[in-house]
């Protein structure tokens, strides 16, 4: 048993729910008129990196309840990859508010790079346990 890899798979688990949901419900109101064929392109695109997100939250989360559970023989080397990943998104979601001159509000508004620290921290904490 990792109790760091269930909680980090626990809070991807969480998090796969409110993005498919709240997420979902928040991205289609801001669905432009079709015949804005460039926005719309835009926004179909980014609706299906959120599909692509959900995925992607849904297999991480998978992958480390049955690491934690002990379902699955340990790899380090996908441990070590969802480690760069979530620390590299945590990195890139700052970088880009950063980018973009972002005020205060957005980075507590648009705080999944949070999320994505703490799932870094957990599953580093749960290799070198």
């Amino acid at each position: 048993m990792n109790g760091w890899f269930l909680a980090a798979g626990a809070l991807l688990l969480v998090a796969f729910f409110v993005h498919t949901f709240a997420g979902n419900r928040l991205y289609a109101a801001a669905r432009p008129d079709r015949t804005s064929s460039r926005a719309y392109d835009a926004w179909l695109m980014g609706r299906c990196g959120m599909q692509m997100i959900g995925v992607d939250l849904l297999l991480a989360a998978g992958f480390l309840l049955a690491d934690g559970a002990g379902v699955i023989p340990r790899s380090r080397g996908l441990e070590l990859f969802l480690l760069l990943t979530y620390g590299g998104w945590t990195a890139g979601w700052l970088l880009s508010l950063a980018a973009e001159r972002s005020e205060v509000r957005h980075y507590r508004r648009l705080r999944q790079w949070a999320l994505f620290g703490v799932v870094a921290l957990l599953v580093g904490i749960g290799i070198f346990r």
